[in-house]
């Protein structure tokens, strides 16, 4: 094997949407939803913070957003999606099997059946592990720009299957470390 190397350099956005796995975009939707969490945390932090608050508020406000917390329906998901059994996530919920597929199974099996046309990771998944990366690596889930690495990115199947399922070539590679021109052919 020579030492030919060559720099490369991966965007998730440019990559085609078919070569995200189903556990790629699960992952991709937890860190949203957790980004999503965060900035609704923020804005109730916010609220109480300069006590903009009416009677009633802080219940009400706390109440919504808990209510609103897609983090671990996201992450039941995607734990099902990369093949966790109902038994290990019981166990971890400190409910039944039964319990745990009778909460979530729904959620899963809508999630499974989602399409480009009714989901938006699934339309766009490049541009949210943009997005997710931006997060992960600046606390901040605005608008997508520089972001410091890519650390979801980096880990996805996707960025896998570009260097030939090499996953430490696909981190060099998203890093824009020189990487094995063999390898990622």
């Amino acid at each position: 094997m020579d030492n030919e190397t060559e720099v490369a350099r991966v965007d998730p956005r440019q990559l085609p949407k078919d070569s995200f796995t189903d556990s790629d975009v699960a992952r991709i939707e937890l860190v949203s939803a957790a980004a999503s969490n965060a900035r609704s945390a923020e804005h109730y932090a916010q609220m109480v913070g300069e006590d903009e608050a009416q009677a009633g508020d802080y219940v009400r406000l706390a109440k919504v957003h808990d209510a609103n917390n897609s983090v671990l329906k996201e992450a039941v998901v995607a734990e099902r999606v990369r093949g966790t059994s109902w038994e290990i996530l019981a166990e971890v919920l400190g409910v039944t099997a039964e319990e745990a597929e009778k909460e979530w199974g729904g959620a899963e099996a809508r999630w499974r059946r989602a399409t480009p046309v009714t989901s938006v990771y699934r339309k766009n998944p490049g541009y949210y592990a943009a997005a997710a990366d931006k997060y992960i690596t600046t606390g901040n889930p605005g608008r997508i720009g520089p972001a410091g690495g890519r650390p979801l990115s980096a880990s996805l199947d996707a960025a896998a299957h570009l260097t030939g399922r090499n996953v430490a070539a696909a981190d060099q590679a998203f890093a824009g470390a020189p990487v094995c021109a063999h390898c990622s052919r």
